[in-house]
């Protein structure tokens, strides 16, 4: 099993560490790595909040530890720590990880306490997923083909939030109309110029979503002989979003050659990467978002005209977009490059002593391109605009370890293990950009050097170092009592010379109880293993320069260039701290039929970064100080069992769960901070909604009603003041986790996921402007209104629409919310090996052929969820490209 800087024996392990097995990742319809471990290991969250193809996921990893740091768990592949999370600063989104073939991947492992992340030190407090890409075995040289295709359409919709037709709308502006007093001239006025008779009703959902297409090939060679073992590999695989405009391209290729040199010395080299090249629309307000015109252009406007040609009219479109057009006539491209290599070596001085130096490189660019054309949407007003980005990450790890093991007793029941280690680590980034306007009357024109008004032309670097020095190691007493150490000192450039270095650290320990005397009669049970660790780690995930103070350039007086102070910076700024606790139980019974793992958990954080108000004389709102604290606790649980194993059939069940309790436990002086919808208070989860509760609509007269206070006992039709507003939930869910079964029969193989989450609510950022009470009146609204009082004695949540009768219906409330509970078909395959003996007469070694679904259905608790209940980490809706269910099918052929 792979943890920190080496290799361990899971009965000797005692941290909490999860493995999910290349059987697991490979052939799974999703672009990037980190998607595919939803559900796959008990308290790791993976939240997509974007069906993008290339989009960025979040993940969390037993509970968020900062408010204002990173929250994401350290990336390392093949040894070399990763600058992981979204490149892209003009697309939507565009994931690093994107670019990494999740088929080149051997296995995953995940750290998750004290034991096994301290190790890497400051880095270490959101948990570390260490990568290892597939390698060479001996023997003869082996081929194999892997071949894809498969269709995506949206997975999760609901009736109740289809837009409107033209005559429901129609009929919906007529009745608002008749409730604002409106004339009978002024009805038909109005009516008409909406499109009235036009004859019109196009359904601009169904033009900006799609069935989208899917397709995979790979193709890989290993072998080797008893002193040399490569691995070679290319990839292509292409996906589209269910919105149009949205789409991916990535080619890939993965080597690694491993050589024994002599008895004592081997070295390795090894280099992956790929070519990434993505479209992605617009997402939220923008009103060249194509899910924002699907819910909110009438349906009695066209994306097109009477001869076919493109309805470019905005003021026919109601001073909106039409997306339809700006997707074959705008331009927004990311190509992105990514490449990481290495180069490693080992040499034995003994079989006690061992010396290994691994160096590696992550390289990263973005080329970004946005044309606005002259005629239609955001470029008009400009006359066209053009933006291209340049981003640049390079980044390079050169790790040493020194290894010494040894028997501390002649009889061997004594062993120890040390390990010395020194690590450094830069990171250099480069920013460019040029934008511009006034563009000719040409779609073939579409760069900034093209446009005759440059606006902006500027580049930046933002670099940053780590250096590290460690220790690790453990004692072992027959493999049945293990204590281990760790203890790691690191220095980085983002903090002033005064706390540029912390000292970070774990003691962990296990006992392995079935190897007792006292357990001898309990014959049934292969292992029960008691585990727990504590330390301290750390989270250094801020800005390279939030330290210094800094002047920023660019500050004009009287036509003349200048400077003026950027950041106000703290000398005295330092590591966030955590301090993890974990306690565990491993057990395995009825020969390893039946393995239950069970952990508790406390992680308290400390000294972390808010800003805190200065005064206004010092030019600036506020400063970062480490000044808060709070604690995650949870259980985590998860159940291996295998049924019925037999000749020919075998049945698994995995089982995991994990609850987790996040809260503030100290904010400066005590007091709150609000953050938009949510609040931050002590004794409070991070992210908890802090909103005006709903309270209906009243029957006589169809008013919307609001409670005034938290303790919901009185009622008002007036939206209430900022004080009634109160504590409601959380976008955190209470527990979360998944069940799989998998069937073995013959060469028939047939697996299932599902995954489950519970317990938070789902804010809806833009149900105020398509449901209510008559907001945004020149936009459309969604089936939902419907249900809109319409008589005294109805019951409904829907109030009575007023044409333009904003009655603040649109202001945050609790109506914006919805449960998030959801139980989803997340994964399913159906596969067959094809008979050994059949293959072998057409000079084969293996096919497989099988058919894959993810996301096929998903149930949900509310009905007013109005979009896919996964909205990332923050549970909020942003109208972005819709989550996709993916049918695929595919051939694994091994020559």
């Amino acid at each position: 099993m792979v943890v920190g800087y080496g290799t361990t024996k899971k009965a000797t392990l005692t941290g909490s560490v999860a493995t999910v097995k290349a059987s697991e990742i490979e052939n799974t319809p999703f672009t990037s790595i980190d998607k595919a471990l939803q559900g796959k290991v008990a308290g790791l969250q993976s939240v997509a909040s974007s069906g993008q193809p290339g989009a960025t996921q979040e993940i969390v990893i037993r509970g968020l530890s900062s408010i204002s740091a990173s929250n994401q768990p350290l990336w390392i592949v093949d040894g070399i720590i990763l600058n992981t999370g979204d490149i892209s600063r003009l697309q939507t989104t565009a994931n690093i990880l994107s670019t990494l073939n999740p088929n080149d991947i051997e296995s995953v492992t995940v750290l998750k306490d004290a034991a096994s992340t301290s190790i890497y030190g400051s880095r270490g407090a959101n948990g570390v997923i260490i990568v290892t890409t597939k390698k060479g075995r001996s023997g003869k040289t082996r081929v194999r083909f892997d071949m894809e295709s498969g269709k995506s359409d949206i997975a999760y919709e609901n009736s109740l939030y289809r837009p409107l037709n033209a005559q429901e709308f129609l009929d919906l502006t007529r009745e608002g109309l008749v409730n604002a007093g409106a004339s009978a001239a002024s009805i038909n006025s109005t009516l008409t110029s909406f499109g009235l008779g036009n004859g019109i009703d196009f359904n601009w959902y169904d033009a900006v979503t799609r069935i989208a297409g899917q397709r995979l090939y790979n193709i890989s060679l290993d072998g080797g002989n008893d002193r040399t073992n490569f691995f070679i590999s290319a990839g292509n695989f292409f996906q589209e979003g269910t919105s149009i405009n949205s789409k991916l391209k990535r080619n890939s290729f993965n080597i690694k050659v491993n050589n024994k040199v002599t008895d004592r010395l081997t070295v390795g080299v090894s280099a992956n990467g790929g070519v990434v090249s993505q479209r992605a629309p617009l997402a939220g307000g923008a009103f060249g978002n194509p899910i924002l015109s699907a819910y909110f252009l009438l349906p009695t406007r066209s994306a097109y005209n009477q001869d076919g040609t493109y309805n470019l009219v905005a003021s026919s479109l109601g001073g909106l977009h039409n997306t339809v057009a700006l997707s074959d006539i705008d331009r927004r491209f990311l190509r992105e490059v990514s490449i990481r290599g290495g180069a490693n070596a080992e040499y034995k001085f003994s079989d006690n002593l061992k010396f290994r130096s691994n160096y590696g490189l992550d390289y990263n660019t973005a080329e970004e391109d946005q044309y606005n054309n002259p005629l239609h949407g955001d470029g008009a007003a400009t006359n066209g605009r053009a933006f291209s980005y340049y981003t640049r990450y390079f980044n390079w790890t050169f790790t040493n370890t020194l290894d010494y093991s040894r028997d501390i007793t002649k009889n061997g029941d004594l062993s120890m293990f040390a390990q010395l280690g020194y690590e450094s680590q830069k990171s250099a980034g480069y920013f460019g950009s040029l934008q511009a306007q006034q563009f000719p009357p040409s779609l073939l024109l579409v760069y900034p050097a093209s446009g005759a008004s440059p606006t902006t032309a500027s580049a930046s670097t933002s670099d940053y170092t780590f250096e590290s020095r460690f220790i690790n190691g453990n004692i072992n007493y027959k493999n049945r009592v293990v204590l281990s150490g760790s203890f790691r000192r690191d220095g980085s450039s983002r903090f002033s010379s005064a706390n540029r270095y912390g000292n970070f650290w774990s003691v962990g320990a296990t006992w392995n109880m079935e190897k007792e005397k006292f357990m001898e009669k309990f014959t049934f049970i292969n292992q029960l293993k008691l585990r727990g660790s504590i330390g301290v780690n750390g989270n250094a995930g801020i800005g390279n320069y939030d330290s210094p103070a800094l002047y920023g350039f660019g500050s004009n007086y009287n036509q003349s260039p200048g400077s003026a102070p950027a950041n106000v910076g703290d000398p005295n700024l330092t590591w966030e701290l955590n301090k993890p606790t974990d306690l565990g139980i491993d057990l395995s019974m009825f020969k390893s039929r039946v393995n239950i793992t069970f952990d508790y958990y406390i992680r308290k954080s400390e000294g972390l970064l808010l800003n805190v108000p200065l005064s206004l004389t010092s030019g600036f709102s506020s400063a970062r100080r480490n000044i808060g604290s709070m604690e995650n606790r949870g259980i985590e649980f998860e159940v291996n069992l295998v049924p019925i194993v037999s000749k020919d059939f075998k049945w698994d069940i995995d089982f995991n769960y994990a609850a987790n309790r996040n809260k503030i436990t100290s904010l400066p002086d005590g007091k709150d901070i609000g953050n938009g919808s949510y609040i931050l208070r002590v004794g409070q989860a991070r992210l908890t909604y802090f909103q005006r509760i709903y309270a209906g609509v009243d029957p006589a007269n169809g008013d919307p009603l609001w409670y005034t206070d938290g303790t919901r006992t009185t009622k008002t039709n007036t939206y209430p003041s900022a004080d009634a507003r109160a504590l409601v939930g959380q976008a955190l869910p209470k527990f979360f986790g998944s069940l799989t079964n998998t069937f073995n029969y013959k060469g028939f193989s047939l697996s299932a996921q599902l995954y489950y989450n519970f317990g938070n609510l789902v804010y809806d950022t833009w149900s105020g402007y398509y449901l209510g009470s008559g907001f945004g009146a020149t936009y459309n609204k969604v089936a939902r209104q419907l249900n809109r009082w319409t008589k005294p004695g109805d019951i409904t949540d829907i109030p009575r629409y007023v044409y333009n009768g904003n009655r603040s219906f649109n202001s945050a409330s609790t109506f914006n919310l919805a449960q998030g509970d959801y139980i989803r078909v997340r994964d399913i395959q159906i596969g067959y090996d094809l008979p050994k003996r059949d293959v072998e007469k057409v000079k084969l070694g293996a096919v497989r052929v099988y058919m894959r679904g993810s996301n096929l259905m998903t149930w949900v608790k509310d009905k007013r969820l109005a979009f896919d209940p996964e909205q990332g980490v923050s549970a909020t809706t942003n109208l972005n490209v819709f989550i996709p269910k993916t049918v695929t099918f595919g051939v694994n052929v091994t020559f």
